[in-house]
């Protein structure tokens, strides 16, 4: 997990309690979306990497990675990269390979961690861990983007102590 620490949080932070929570809420959200996708991207090029060259290698996983939201309160929230669950789970055949359990990369947590009769072969730490500064970067931006547009089209002006007039 990567803790995002925005400078001048508190100032944006006043800000944002002065709009509408709906507006506060979608700004926050769409920020950290912004700012998990450099992650995905590098998760789905380390899936690649490590397991591309594999016969057995259908893609499932890599589709699988996605960003999402677990959690909100009032003006702070919560986006994971992570593994999508398959919605079907009937038998699927792909690349010559039978899959049970349909297109489910359930599998993705034990390359990740290992097992005991396995050693992890991880794809999303080290992707958090090389994007975390540009992630951070597209975070800020992001947020100071949503900021600016919706005080262009309200007619507020921002400033940096967190006053509105």
């Amino acid at each position: 997990m990567i803790d995002i620490e925005v400078q001048g949080w508190k100032q944006i932070e006043a800000f944002l309690k002065t709009l509408p929570d709906q507006v506060a809420s979608k700004m926050l959200y769409d920020s950290l979306m912004a700012g998990a996708k450099p992650i995905s991207d590098q998760a789905k090029a380390n899936i690649r990497q490590l397991f591309g060259s594999s016969v057995r290698y259908t893609g499932t996983l890599e589709k699988a990675i996605a960003r999402g939201r677990t959690r909100r309160t009032r003006y702070a929230a919560r986006v994971d990269v992570k593994l999508r669950r398959a919605k079907n789970n009937g038998k699927t055949i792909k690349g010559n390979v039978t899959k049970p359990y349909g297109d489910d990369a359930f599998y993705g947590r034990f390359l990740e961690f290992g097992t005991s009769k396995m050693a992890a072969k991880p794809f999303l730490l080290p992707a958090a861990t090389a994007r975390r500064g540009q992630s951070i970067d597209r975070f800020n931006k992001t947020l100071m983007q949503r900021m600016s547009k919706w005080c262009a089209q309200n007619g507020v002006t921002y400033r940096a102590s967190g006053s509105t007039s």
